[in-house]
């Protein structure tokens, strides 16, 4: 089953699948994956090709209400293998609190417990290849560092896991290439319901970039089409008249709040700078504990530390990389006099396994979860792309509450650091709980979440807990917009593991039909 490019096709044979997946990412590669695996026939269909580009890019475009989304068009990628082309492969899950209804967060609360995604995170770390340690004591262990004694500051300390193979192409397209029907250059243009039955989708749609036009039979669906254009396809097609549809769009704000000045460099890196372990990379974070989040009634925040160079620090680590790209013989003198800052670097990996850069500035940032406002949206704008379909237009409001969170993460691991003698810090003077305009210190980091909320009832979102459509019973989503709330952490772990579990009840579903 070769990948097959939609340009070059004048017409498309009929067939039976099992499944139809709209969105060749990371989710949609999982879901095609483990589905082909059990005997279900997929077909997958991919608006990009091989590489992002602009003709291809130009179809993220979205309008914008209210505050900036700057990871909007470019953070999300129109190719197949999605993000996982370009994202580092980050995996941390979530925690219990995250899951949980909080009287002080405005729709907190997910349908399911903690449990029910947990007992899916070793399925979905080992389909990124990533290790089955856990992600604090024992690990820390393995890296031989010790709890500094975070819990009295009001923090945890703990490991974010990383990839060596994060593009999923790589990874997985083999299978998917022999296993697997993947069109590609296949633009979705709508979805018809069937005649005798409107709580079902009977075909799709699909245009290539030539004008020629495709209609495919559907026995199920499927969306993985990340959190924006997910959420955009629902509204385009009217599959859902929640009024819950786009509601509760979230980011992960994220923030540089100040400086770290060591009392020791080399010591403060080896607590908080990059690890390698068998091979593996491993960064080290600080997160709100849940004890202080109900305390002090603030959502999930994690900080972490940026070394880096000021602007006139020569790094003798980009000139040796840069060394090896271009062998100018000028660089050698100037790695030759930095000398003792890279032995002690080599020495620093081989022997602690922590990357040590000398002669840089410790920089404390943090990556928060949003309160989750109906407010803050994902609507259909004004603007057409090139198939005649409206541009999704984003309304990105962010609560104080959000704000609240980032100053008192700044305050508590300013009193770690200073408490135990590491070193002085420094916070930047618009780390005001009163600062006006809060929202323009913020960014976001390209996890885009929520607009198709899970829910007990049909009234209360968008899916149930299997994902499926509350009106549409053989359309499911499979995207970050799913979430209730967001958490701290990088969401691909999460909803690779309600993937995996989405794969585990159709497969019981499919059992109990027969």
């Amino acid at each position: 089953m070769p990948y097959i490019d939609c340009n070059t096709l004048s017409h498309i044979s009929s067939k039976h699948y099992d499944f139809t997946i709209i969105g060749a990412g990371v989710l949609g590669i999982l879901l095609s994956v483990k589905l082909s695996a059990k005997g279900y026939r997929i077909q997958l269909i991919e608006s990009g090709h091989f590489v992002e580009d602009d003709a291809r890019q130009v179809l993220n475009a979205v309008e914008h209400s209210a505050k900036y989304v700057n990871s909007a068009e470019w953070g999300r990628k129109r190719a197949v293998g999605g993000t996982s082309i370009a994202w580092g492969g980050q995996s941390l899950p979530f925690t219990p609190i995250d899951f949980e209804h909080r009287a002080w967060v405005t729709n907190s609360g997910w349908p399911i417990p903690f449990e029910e995604v947990e007992r899916f995170y070793a399925e979905a770390n080992a389909f990124m290849g990533v290790d089955q340690e856990d992600y604090s004591t024992k690990m820390l262990q393995n890296l031989g560092l010790e709890d500094p004694g975070a819990a009295r500051f009001g923090l945890t300390y703990h490991v974010s896991k990383w990839a060596n193979e994060p593009n999923f192409i790589k990874l997985h397209g083999r299978i998917l290439e022999q296993k697997v029907d993947v069109f590609y250059n296949a633009q979705l243009l709508n979805t018809t319901c069937n005649q005798e039955d409107s709580n079902l989708v009977a075909s799709i749609k699909i245009t290539n970039f030539q004008g020629r036009e495709f209609v495919l039979p559907v026995k199920t669906l499927i969306v993985t089409a990340g959190g924006i254009e997910t959420v955009r396809i629902l509204l385009l097609n009217r599959l859902s008249s929640s009024h819950w549809l786009g509601k509760s769009f979230m980011e992960h704000p994220c923030i540089e709040v100040g400086e770290v000045t060591p009392h020791n460099l080399y010591d403060f890196q080896r607590r908080f700078n990059t690890h390698v372990y068998k091979n593996r990379k491993y960064s080290l974070r600080l997160s709100l504990s849940d004890q202080h989040q109900r305390a002090s009634n603030l959502l999930n925040c994690s900080a972490g530390f940026l070394f880096r160079h000021q602007d006139d620090t020569f790094d003798p680590y980009a000139e040796l990389r840069s060394f090896l790209r271009d062998f100018k013989l000028i660089r050698i003198f100037k790695i030759s006099q930095s000398f003792p800052e890279l032995s002690k670097g080599l020495l620093a990996l081989l022997v602690k396994g922590f990357f040590y850069k000398p002669k840089t500035v410790a920089k404390l940032t943090l990556m928060m979860e949003q309160e989750p406002l109906p407010s803050s949206s994902i609507t259909l704008g004004d603007r057409e792309d090139q198939f005649g379909q409206k541009l999704a237009q984003i309304n990105w409001e962010i609560s104080r509450l959000t704000w609240d969170t980032a100053v008192a993460t700044s305050h508590a691991v300013k009193d770690l650091v200073e408490n135990l003698g590491l070193g002085k810090v420094s916070l930047y003077a618009h780390m005001d709980a009163e600062a006006a305009n809060f929202e323009d210190h913020l960014s976001g980091v390209n996890h885009h979440m929520g607009g198709a909320k899970m829910s007990q009832h049909g009234d209360g979102g968008v899916v149930d807990t299997n994902l499926r459509l509350w009106e549409v019973h053989n359309v499911y989503v499979c995207s970050s917009s799913v979430f209730p709330t967001g958490s701290h952490s990088n969401p691909t772990l999460t909803l690779m593991a309600l993937g995996c579990r989405l794969v585990a009840y159709l497969i019981q579903q499919a059992k109990e039909d027969n």
